[in-house]
């Protein structure tokens, strides 16, 4: 099985540092759900939100301030969200924090946080580099330690 990692952006507009730590803190993470597609994607990062799979995985970074933690959703979408009209909120499993909180500085991905997206997958042929740009530089994870083979 070759897990799915998406990028979560609670943006600096919608979300102070503060806002960003007490969702961390209640086990919730927010998209808006009318959050446009990207580029020329059929669905829109909301219903992408809203349909990811329990069991997927996530890294949660607010605008590109900082990378916060990586987790594993638990739960469906709840659309109706503390936040109000329009946002929609899902339970996550807490696998690891940051082991810093510092600006992003690796590649211009769109599942990167110097992209200006919200809910972006990680395609498949992009693992590798999610590895080495994402998961060992801000969490010090490889996935042969999991046992996750992934290529080049």
């Amino acid at each position: 099985m070759r897990p799915r990692f998406w990028k979560v952006s609670q943006g600096k507009d919608d979300f102070s540092a503060t806002d960003a730590l007490v969702s961390i803190e209640q086990g919730l993470v927010c998209v808006h759900g009318t959050t446009p597609p990207q580029g020329g994607s059929a669905t829109s990062q909301g219903e992408d939100f809203i349909n990811a799979a329990i069991g997927d995985y996530f890294y949660l970074t607010h605008s590109n301030k900082g990378i916060y933690i990586l987790g594993q959703f638990s739960g469906p979408p709840n659309i109706f969200s503390s936040r109000g009209h329009g946002w929609v909120d899902r339970p996550f499993r807490f696998i690891r924090a940051a082991t810093e909180v510092k600006k992003y500085e690796g590649p211009d991905k769109w599942w990167s946080p110097k992209h200006n997206s919200t809910f972006t997958l990680v395609p498949d042929d992009e693992l590798k580099l999610f590895e080495d740009s994402i998961l060992w530089p801000h969490f010090g994870i490889r996935f042969a330690d999991f046992g996750i083979v992934v290529e080049d």
